[in-house]
Order: structure tokens, then sequence, then C-alpha cells
């Protein structure tokens, strides 16, 4: 494929931008995902062995007093289950632009290349790794009795924080790789927010955890996620406002992260000032 020549991201029509960028980025998922596999003997099982781990937390930690569950029509493991999968994915989404771009540092400078390509080939690795995090989610939860229809819709709203990540990280990228310290705080976040989230505390009404509970970017996710699973009503009206909001800002970051392509191939891949 000769793309030395052709620079996407210019290219006149819209359709035809999205269609190449789009094949591109499948051509590059690829290969990612057989050397993701074959290199492992274990292979899946390093995808839902943190799942197990965290749970398995947070349901001890359950059991002694630590933390607190409301009084859901939901088994405590799938509760936190839920909570834990929906960070993970989160967490990858969140910084998929920063990731997609170290990842892809030794091409990048050298060819025209399209920005959303690479963004989107480590978005589809995003989705394989999240999608069997969901199939085991889901396998557990009918394993305890849960009828599959709020199965479905669980795993549907812990699979749109994917993309809620990847709207709030199409934002962050481009000062994430600008300028180094905005990287580590993103990255101390993803690796203590956790502590401090509905992952493993569920607001206590009238407190002022549940404010900050509240406020966590992972509970519009992981909150109605949980509610679903349980049967419980959720605002539709608000859901579909959200998801709308959602998507129409991951196309604005999007554009912007790709807008911001030249500054980041100059200072940071190319060593200018």
């Amino acid at each position: 494929m000769q793309t030395d020549s052709v620079d996407f991201d210019d290219t006149p029509s819209p359709a035809r931008q999205a269609r190449h960028c789009v094949a591109l980025a499948y051509q590059l998922f690829r290969p990612q995902l057989k050397a993701k596999f074959s290199r492992s003997f274990l292979g899946y099982f390093w995808i839902i062995f943190p799942i197990v781990v965290l749970t398995a937390a947070a349901y001890g930690a359950h059991q002694s007093g630590i933390v607190f569950a409301p009084d859901f029509d939901l088994p405590f493991f799938i509760f936190y289950m839920i909570g834990v999968v929906a960070w993970l994915n989160f967490g990858e989404a969140l910084m998929l632009g920063v990731r997609s771009v170290e990842a892809s540092r030794s091409f990048i400078a050298r060819v025209r290349f399209p920005m959303l390509s690479i963004v989107l080939s480590q978005l589809f690795a995003i989705l394989v790794d999240g999608l069997i995090r969901l199939l085991f989610v889901a396998l557990m939860s009918l394993a305890f009795g849960i009828g599959p229809l709020r199965v479905m819709f669980s795993c549907s709203i812990i699979l749109f924080g994917t993309v809620f990540g990847a709207m709030l990280g199409a934002f962050i990228a481009p000062f994430a790789l600008l300028v180094e310290d905005v990287k580590r705080v993103f990255q101390l976040f993803l690796s203590f927010g956790l502590l401090i989230s509905p992952v493993f505390f569920q607001p206590r009404p009238g407190t002022t955890l549940e404010t900050i509970l509240y406020f966590h970017p992972i509970a519009p996710i992981a909150l109605p996620a949980r509610k679903a699973m349980a049967g419980s009503p959720i605002d539709g009206l608000l859901s579909i406002m959200f998801v709308l909001v959602v998507v129409g800002l991951l196309v604005v970051g999007l554009r912007f992260f790709i807008k911001a392509k030249p500054l980041i191939v100059e200072r940071m891949l190319l060593g200018g000032r």
C-alpha cells in the first residue's frame, strides 16, 4: 500500500477519507491481534484474570464490612464485576490516543499517515478485549440466574463506556503527548482513581462521598449498568441525551486530535521546539 504519496487527512471527500481510514486501520489491526495471542499460551486468560482478582478483592472487602453495597436485587459478586469491567474498558479507551501515537512513533514521523487510522486500529484492539470481558460478565450473570435481556442491556451500557472513554481521551491526547506532566496525571488517575469510585463504593445517600462518587467519570456508566442488570428503572430520556452528547463530542474530539497532528509530530516525534 502506497501511503507515502497519499495524505488521507487531506482527502477532499469525507466519505472517501473515512473508507481509506477504516480500511487502513483494519490492516494495522490484523497483525496486532495475531501477534497478541500467538505469543501467549494462556491468551484470553490474561484478559479475564484482572477481572477475577479485582472482583474477588472487592467482594472480600465487602464481606469484611470495609466497603458498602446497596440492597440491590443483584448478587454482590456481579455487582462488583460490573464496576471492574466498566473501569477496565473505560481506562483503556481514555489513553487510546496517547498509546496509539506512542506505539506508532517509528513510522508516523516518516510516512504521511492518517492519524485517525492509527487511533481506529488501537480502538479495534480495545473493543476486542472489551467484548471478551463482557462475554465473561454475561456468562457469569446468566449463571447467577439473571435474565438475558437484563444482561444484554447492562453489557451494552458497559460497552458504551468505551466510547465515553475514547471521547474524553480524544481531547486529552494532544495535551498528554505534548506535556509529560499531563500524561502522568492521567496515569496516576487510572492507577488510583478506582479506589474512590463507584467501582468499589456505592454512594450512601446524603453523604459527601455520594457527591464525589457521582461526579466520578465512571459513574455515568457503572451505576446505570448495575441498575439495568438488577432490573431497576433507568431515566430513558436522560440516557438518550447522554449518548447523543457523547457521540457528538467524540466526533469533535477526534477532529481536534487530527488537527493537532502537525504539532504532535513536530514537538514530540521529531524533537522540534
